[in-house]
């Protein structure tokens, strides 16, 4: 071979080998959606086993369609994305976890999930440890059997003012729509356009004959509210003013081991069902260009081994956060392998799979519209059985109002 070739050929060789280097050595950068400021923890420890990419967070209390059309990000992980408009944006993903077949959320026509489920919040009721061991059941109890259980506790002074109470569903805008769940799984899905008045109707007037038979009156129910419940319902229980109170597990690990020492939980549940209040799920949009290095996160999220060291990092970092991302694991096998170690107290507490119930498409915008419609309509129209305002009225009012704000 002629001198010159060979340089001709070297040089080639050395440009392709200097290619595939460079490339094999370039670092993408993932950017990431969130509502859940613990995911700083997991980056963190990610980065510095992935040399080849670089994740960056936003932090934003509520995730919308819009925002993910705004900031445009690789990934979006937070609380309740399974609206139609968050659905529209995410490709469907390719891989299949071990996870509660109830949590897996929309799909595709070849049954490929949109979202993957991290973790999922469900109701709970808190009361004595001799209380709660005079109910039917040991994991849940129901609206009848705490209706039942509540009812003898109430007392009244010689003025007629109520200084015990059971249990109300005022005490938690939240129980309105626990009670609406367990009678009508999808009362809620996407729209509140097409929502169920009829559901609606009964759930209101069960729990208003629900404070009727407990306190005697609307009004003295409200009394007793204003009298004693600016104390904490841990407290209120433990000094026999109150039998229960509705609670979730975040709450309930943030208690001291002095009050959970004299208290239990048990799941608020229907004849059949545990109706789940939340879902923290990962997404990955469209229009990603980090897509590839985003589902290497999402599964390296996804391993036990994983969840299992962000338990340990959380808890040595003193950051405030329940088992994963403030709920129960979407994985089975970790919720009876690793939440048990650091919640002993949840040892006969693993729920199984298929007692959760999943309203699959939420409304866009959920949190939100929980908060400030829904909740409080169910307290106007429990209240006031005069109030001639739907809640489909009520979603409309504030819809308007809120592109008015620009939201």
């Amino acid at each position: 071979m002629q001198k010159p070739l060979r340089i001709i050929i070297m040089f080639f060789a050395f440009l392709t080998i200097t290619t595939f280097s460079s490339c094999g050595n370039k670092i993408e950068t993932v950017h990431i959606l969130t509502d859940r400021k613990e995911l700083a923890s997991a980056v963190e420890i990610y980065d510095a086993l992935d040399e080849s990419t670089i994740i960056t967070i936003r932090h934003i209390p509520v995730i919308d369609a819009g925002i993910i059309k705004s900031e445009k990000p690789d990934l979006v992980i937070g609380s309740d994305l399974s609206s139609t408009e968050i659905i529209d944006l995410l490709r469907p993903s390719e891989i299949v976890f071990p996870i509660y077949k109830a949590l897996s959320g929309p799909s595709d026509s070849r049954g490929r999930s949109y979202l993957t489920p991290l973790s999922f919040k469900l109701p709970l009721i808190m009361g004595r440890k001799s209380t709660m061991a005079g109910l039917p059941d040991p994991i849940v109890v129901r609206p009848k059997d705490l209706r039942e259980a509540a009812l003898p506790h109430t007392q009244s002074n010689d003025d007629g003012r109520l200084t015990h109470l059971g249990f109300s569903p005022t005490w938690s805008p939240l129980t309105y729509i626990d009670l609406l769940a367990i009678r009508n799984p999808t009362g809620l899905d996407e729209r509140l356009e097409n929502i169920d008045e009829e559901s609606l109707t009964k759930t209101v007037e069960e729990a208003r004959n629900w404070i009727v038979e407990a306190a005697g009156s609307l009004d003295a129910d409200a009394d007793f509210n204003r009298r004693y419940r600016y104390i904490p319902d841990e407290y209120l229980i433990l000094e026999d003013r109150i039998l229960f109170a509705r609670t979730e597990f975040a709450a309930w690990a943030s208690l001291p081991d002095t009050t959970t020492r004299k208290l239990d939980i048990r799941y608020f549940s229907g004849p059949r069902m545990i109706p789940v209040t939340s879902i923290i799920a990962a997404g990955i949009p469209l229009k990603a260009e980090a897509a590839d290095s985003a589902a290497k996160f999402v599964s390296w999220l996804m391993l036990p081994e994983t969840q299992s060291n962000l338990l340990s990092r959380w808890e040595r970092d003193g950051i405030p956060v329940f088992g994963i991302f403030g709920g129960l694991s979407s994985l089975p096998d970790v919720n009876n392998a690793v939440l048990i170690r650091y919640f002993p107290e949840m040892k006969d507490m693993i729920p199984e799979g298929h007692h959760l119930s999943v309203q699959e498409s939420l409304p866009d915008r959920w949190s939100r519209i929980r908060n400030e419609v829904i909740s409080p309509w169910f307290q106007a129209a429990v209240s006031d059985p005069e109030n001639p305002k739907t809640l489909t009225q009520a979603y409309r009012k504030w819809d308007l109002s809120s592109l008015a704000e620009g939201d």
